[in-house]
């Protein structure tokens, strides 16, 4: 009996680094098929609906077909949505290292401002792409809807925010797991905790609807 509970965890495992592996791999393969700038966007939105699919549950998942069906179908959408962000984050590297001011006091203003803009930038960057594969929306709100979600849950964003940053610290002192895992775990981690992160709002939305009615 407690051989076979080993062997099914240990098979379990395995099945889990051949995923991120796999993964991690098709990411690598159509980022550089849509000569990496037209091809990060639509391969990033693929990787998380893959593991949207694996954090439901869901048995038996065509990875290859899952992820080609996605990036075309993504493609035009997923790229718009990279474009902003880049955008976005361009003009934050850029106001973080150009900008100066004559007053002093106006000076360390902008830079306060700035870091909590980084802050929301990076909060709102962990929440886009589950938001994106999880729920139908127009572009523009899921810029929008992704940092309500941070505020509507706090303690479950210390906890994504405390889940990355753990990456970060494994990837620096071990950067070979970024070449074999990096994108696909951490869009495993990531895509786990705010799936369970979205069905708790949508229980609490239900109850509210249920009482008010």
């Amino acid at each position: 009996m407690l051989n076979d509970g080993f062997i099914s965890k240990f098979y379990y495992f395995g099945e889990t680094v051949f995923l991120l592996l796999y993964v991690n791999f098709l990411w690598i393969c159509f980022t550089i098929l849509g000569f990496i700038i037209f091809g990060i966007g639509p391969s990033t939105v693929a990787m998380f609906t893959i593991f949207r699919k694996w954090s439901k549950g869901d048995d038996g998942i065509r990875i290859l077909y899952i992820f080609w069906k996605t990036y075309k179908k993504e493609f035009a959408r997923a790229n718009g949505l990279g474009l902003l962000l880049l955008i976005f984050g361009y003009m934050l590297y850029v106001n973080f290292n150009y900008l100066q001011l004559d007053i002093a006091w106006l000076q360390q203003l902008s830079k306060i401002l700035l870091i909590i803009a980084a802050t929301v930038y990076g909060i709102m960057f962990i929440y886009i792409f589950p938001m994106y594969v999880h729920y139908e929306n127009k572009l523009f709100n899921y810029f929008k809807n992704a940092i309500l979600m941070a505020i509507y849950s706090p303690i479950r964003t210390i906890y994504l925010i405390a889940a990355c940053l753990t990456l970060y610290y494994l990837y620096f002192h071990l950067p070979v797991f970024i070449f074999f895992f990096g994108a696909s775990l951490s869009s495993l981690v990531i895509m786990y905790i705010t799936y369970r992160t979205f069905l708790r709002l949508e229980i609490r939305q239900s109850q509210l609807q249920e009482n008010e009615a």
